[in-house]
């Protein structure tokens, strides 16, 4: 017989940050719904209203920042290949320390003992998590308090100080990032500092991840770049969502190029390549 779908368009407002809690009304009708479709401006992927609404069984689709341009790119893919492409990045990187450099400098020490890296591949059959469209990214919450060194952030961020407080755009100057005991301690961005700052537990490094999406590129939308193929990228704020500790009011991702990321002493990508 025939299907319908009721449906309801409801616009957000008053969001400032990537991590922010919606109001409480919009939070409401998220769980009561089957299905979430979230093109914000600024993400709710990792708060506890999509969250909720997950474990509520809800399918939570988040589309921050989305584009024409970026729709028909990065979401015709071949899911099957990416996903597989996926799961069999997570078999390699099985182990319980990594470490991470590239030739613009980075040098980043993470632990993992115990913690699981999660295959975002843009299927959404178990509703339990919130998740992106565009999708392709394998990613995983560090252990807190663990983390070590210093990252040269070349691909995406808070670009400079010129740009609103909140957005996340192509980064104009490589710029460093140092981390000591699981947080961010300094920054050469302003921006992003005041950002992670702004919020408690904001300095809080609550992700690692690598980008599996072999259509997707560099275009300073953060939900895009994060998921191009030979990047990998850092997040600081709220990791509650997927396997950490640490709930916070930001999630902001920082993407640089070319990572080679080693598991327990063994190479798994060399400079972006699998």
């Amino acid at each position: 017989g025939n299907k319908y779908c009721d449906c309801g368009i409801v616009k957000i407002e008053g969001m400032k940050m990537h991590g922010q809690e919606p109001p409480d009304n919009i939070a409401e009708m998220m769980q009561e719904s089957d299905i979430v479709l979230a093109p914000t401006t600024f993400s709710i992927t990792h708060t506890n209203a999509a969250l909720k609404a997950a474990n509520n069984g809800t399918r939570v689709v988040t589309l921050p920042g989305i584009t024409r341009e970026m729709f028909l790119r990065a979401i015709h893919v071949n899911y099957k290949e990416m996903c597989r492409r996926g799961q069999n990045l997570i078999k390699e990187l099985s182990g319980n320390e990594i470490k991470i450099e590239t030739k613009a400098g980075t040098d980043l020490y993470l632990r993992i003992d115990g913690r699981n890296f999660i295959n975002s591949c843009g299927t959404f059959m178990k509703p339990k998590k919130p998740g992106n469209l565009p999708s392709g990214e394998v990613f995983i919450a560090p252990l807190e308090g663990k983390s070590e060194g210093k990252i040269i952030i070349d691909a995406s961020s808070a670009p400079d100080s010129e740009t609103p407080f909140g957005i996340i755009g192509k980064v104009k100057r490589p710029f460093k990032i140092s981390v000591e005991k699981g947080e961010l301690v300094d920054c050469d961005n302003d921006v992003l500092w005041k950002a992670v700052t702004s919020a408690e537990n904001g300095t809080n490094i609550a992700e690692f991840g690598i980008g599996t999406n072999n259509k997707a590129m560099i275009t300073g939308r953060i939900l895009e770049d994060e998921k191009v193929m030979g990047t990998s990228h850092v997040a600081f704020g709220t990791n509650r969502d997927f396997g950490g500790l640490v709930q916070a009011s930001v999630h902001l991702d920082c993407v640089f190029m070319k990572p080679t990321v080693e598991i327990d002493g063994r190479i798994i990508i060399r400079e972006g390549k699998y």
